[in-house]
């Protein structure tokens, strides 16, 4: 996790210092669609002591698309592969189905933070059991770079809220994700 931070608050420094030399624009309504790849972190514990061995994070991935009504408020519709962890020798996946509302504050021609607040469908499947589903909260935070009108780089903290739980899987997921995403 601390790689990927790392990694984010490089690409934004530099990002940044190349932020005044060019005019690029980012649209200001439109639809657009994109993708992620990042770091997901659950809350999990070993149910036995002396405890037994867990993954906690995982590599997840997400599609989105959205319609930006302007530069301040756009809508999304999302998944997001929250990965696979571990307890012991059991494993659990994670999927989330979201419909997100964005609030965006653009600081210039090319850089915006943007806040997220959505619901989000959860599901949770566990090694020898059944899909869980349950519904629950999405919220985030993020920075946009916009490299032309039409391409955007994101960077973005996500928490996903009342994930199904069983045994010592907990209910909360967070999520640090850098992505790409193109304004028709």
């Amino acid at each position: 996790m601390k790689k990927l931070i790392t990694a984010v608050t490089t690409t934004l420094a530099c990002l940044t210092a190349l932020g005044g030399s060019g005019q690029a624009q980012a649209a200001e309504q439109g639809f657009y669609v994109g993708g992620d790849i990042g770091r997901s972190s659950n809350n999990l514990k070993s149910p036995t002591k002396p405890a037994v061995s867990t993954d906690k994070t995982a590599t997840s991935w997400g599609l989105y698309g959205g319609y930006q009504f302007n530069k301040y408020f756009a809508t999304e519709l999302g998944v997001t592969r929250l990965g696979s962890t571990h307890i012991g020798t059991g494993e659990s996946t994670s999927t989330s189905y979201s419909l997100d509302a964005i609030g965006r504050l653009p600081l210039n021609d090319k850089f915006a933070f943007y806040g997220r607040l959505g619901a989000a469908h959860n599901e949770r499947s566990y090694s020898g059991f059944d899909k869980n589903h349950a519904v629950g909260f999405k919220t985030g935070l993020g920075m946009e770079y916009a490299l032309d009108k039409n391409w955007a780089l994101r960077t973005e903290l996500t928490r996903f809220n009342n994930m199904p739980t069983q045994s010592t899987y907990g209910n909360a997921s967070n999520v640090l994700s850098m992505g790409v995403n193109y304004h028709f």
